[in-house]
């Protein structure tokens, strides 16, 4: 990725997770951070239903999306960075732990939530595409 594409997705606070099983593709809204070409998630104790898409998605099929945006009224303004990549549910606990750490530092609201020991999703970055109104004018991207 470059250095640009970093900045824009380090600058994001929210993410869009897409996975796909077989037959049924799922798309989750999601907090996270990037370490490296690393991009990490959690499963936090927010409610959720009693089976997660997510997980089982990714244990089926780990190629995943992963999509963070700007939108604004003013459509000249819009963005996005679309990434591509493999995920897994991280077994190293010292992986776990520092993505953990790198989550409560960027989202407050997780210190009262206490991650403890929260499931962690990492997605290896394969490939992004960044796309915003005016370039695509001059680059002839739709």
């Amino acid at each position: 990725m470059r250095r640009s594409e970093v900045a824009y997705l380090k600058a994001a606070r929210r993410g869009f997770l897409a996975t796909s099983s077989r037959d049924r593709p799922t798309v989750v809204p999601v907090c996270f951070v990037i370490a490296g070409d690393v991009i990490y998630t959690a499963i936090d104790k927010k409610p959720k239903g009693p089976r997660l898409a997510r997980t089982s998605n990714i244990a089926s099929n780990p190629q995943v999306a992963f999509l963070v945006d700007i939108y604004d009224e003013d459509w000249r303004e819009l963005s996005y960075l679309l990434i591509h990549g493999r995920s897994e549910l991280v077994s190293d606990e010292a992986e776990a732990a520092r993505a953990r750490r790198l989550l409560l530092q960027k989202y407050r609201q997780y210190r009262s939530l206490k991650l403890g020991d929260a499931p962690i999703i990492a997605i290896h970055i394969a490939d992004s595409k960044f796309w915003k109104f005016g370039a695509a004018e001059r680059d002839g991207d739709e």
